[in-house]
């Protein structure tokens, strides 16, 4: 009995030893993308050709984003099956983005600084906004050092 006794209390001394951990839920940075199609009609100019700029609308690109993430811009020609990274030059065109708040322009001009021509088919634009935490930059931090990094920087 004695022994049974002691065989049916084992578990309960094992599971009362155990720890409760607390899991703490940290943010995550994320990116997220979208695709715009530009239509030929939707290039403008304000120098008499030199340069098109098509404004996207992109509600997305907030102020934390500006401030402290980071916007990405592809372009893809109809007929292609690949998107090209801006800025990018390409055939004496030079292609480029610009953005701020809520907004993304992208821009062409010729490299040699003549007149040219818009787009005449669909462009898809590519947009990937990347949400990020500012660095709490610590010039007193060893960075060699691993141990003073984690503790540092709060990274478990």
């Amino acid at each position: 009995m004695k022994r049974f006794f002691l065989l049916s209390a084992l578990p309960l001394l094992i599971f009362s030893s155990c720890k409760k951990e607390v899991t703490q839920v940290q943010q995550v940075d994320q990116a997220f993308s979208a695709v715009y199609d530009i239509a030929p009609g939707d290039w403008t100019t304000t120098n008499s050709g030199l340069s098109y700029s098509a404004e996207l609308d992109v509600p997305e690109l907030d102020n934390a984003i500006y401030q402290d993430g980071a916007v990405l811009v592809y372009l893809s020609f109809s007929g292609t099956s690949y998107y090209e990274a801006l800025p990018q030059v390409f055939d004496g065109i030079t292609y480029g983005a610009i953005h701020g708040n809520g907004y993304i322009s992208i821009d062409i001009s010729a490299l040699s600084g003549n007149p040219v021509d818009p787009p005449g088919q669909s462009v898809s634009a590519k947009i990937i906004l990347i949400d990020a935490t500012r660095l709490a930059l610590r010039r007193d931090v060893n960075l060699s050092d691993m141990q003073a990094v984690e503790k540092a920087f709060n990274i478990r």
